[in-house]
């Protein structure tokens, strides 16, 4: 497994192989993570106890066999002629890509998410939308599309990192909404600082798969969180802050499983008030996009994922 992570770059690069590696180590195979993620204190958690049989931080510190080593790559940033991912060094090399990913040699593609018309540049193998999208085995089915009668309960996360202030901005934007909710905030950069009592501040990591089995209602960015939320069943408004993000900004909304909730442009969000008013206030919104959500992933996508790298 090769990915990188940081504040700037997010998690999804990582999240996304920890799933998949989960997978193969579950099914007794040994694999190998390579890259960077020491900034994000909950991610090194996971990858530290996922059960990798080495864990290296930079790719000098590993020799592949070109015999036996397959090697899965998730990047937008390491250079296509980096002398580590040249085909000559593997017996196969997997790429997790979207339209942001550079033409790394593959021999086999895997484009996560509900599209089912992306082509990849290249001309490989690939395995693309719904039934290909890895999840981490804690990513678990809401047990009903409609919800208990109570407070509305909300879930505030910027992606892995929010390098772009999504939460406060989402945060500032719910004060002004009347009514009464239960909004958690997942943050590590945002303190509860002129917030009333409806807002709960909550560091990223692990206690969001808690919250995320009881909240009816999300509001994240267009990246792999989101697919996670949807994948669950929950309610979900999305922005969108950069370019990679646009496609899931666009297909999730198309399909109906996402609402639009604005977009991040010129240093700023530019959210839109009166939609993420109505997801709040009416119900039937909400049990909307949680009953188009259901059955789009059934969570075996990483299943079928392992199946096919095994075969190459």
């Amino acid at each position: 497994m090769r990915a990188d992570s940081s504040p700037k770059i997010g998690s999804g690069h990582v999240m996304r192989l920890s799933a998949i590696a989960e997978e193969l180590i579950t099914r007794g195979k040994t694999v190998i993570y390579i890259g960077q993620f020491a900034e994000l204190p909950w991610l090194a958690t996971r990858i530290n106890t996922l059960g990798f049989s080495q864990i290296f931080q930079s790719s000098s510190e590993f020799f592949p066999d070109p015999a036996s080593d397959i090697l899965i790559l998730d990047s937008y940033t390491l250079p296509v002629d980096d002398a580590f991912i040249k085909p000559g060094n593997w017996k196969r090399v997997v790429t997790i890509s979207d339209e942001q990913t550079p033409s790394y040699f593959a021999n086999l593609i895997i484009h996560p998410g509900i599209s089912e018309n992306w082509v990849p540049a290249q001309d490989a193998k690939f395995l693309i939308g719904p039934s290909y999208t890895p999840f981490r085995k804690s990513i678990i089915k809401l047990k009903s599309f409609s919800m208990n009668v109570g407070l509305l309960e909300i879930l505030v996360v910027g992606g892995g990192t929010d390098p772009f202030n999504f939460v406060e901005a989402i945060a500032k934007n719910l004060m002004g909404i009347q009514g009464q909710f239960c909004a958690r905030l997942f943050s590590n950069n945002f303190s509860l600082a002129e917030l009333d009592s409806r807002f709960t501040c909550v560091s990223i990591g692990p206690e969001l798969d808690m919250y995320a089995n009881s909240a009816e209602l999300v509001f994240t960015t267009a990246s792999t969180t989101s697919l996670e939320f949807i994948a669950r069943g929950t309610a979900v408004g999305i922005g969108c802050a950069v370019d990679n993000q646009k496609d899931y900004y666009e297909s999730l909304a198309q399909a109906g499983v996402a609402a639009q909730i604005g977009k991040f442009s010129n240093g700023r969000w530019n959210l839109d008030d009166k939609k993420m008013s109505e997801m709040i206030h009416f119900k039937k919104f909400r049990e909307k996009l949680m009953k188009n959500s259901l059955g789009v992933f059934d969570l075996q996508g990483v299943t079928r994922i392992v199946d096919e790298i095994l075969k190459i």
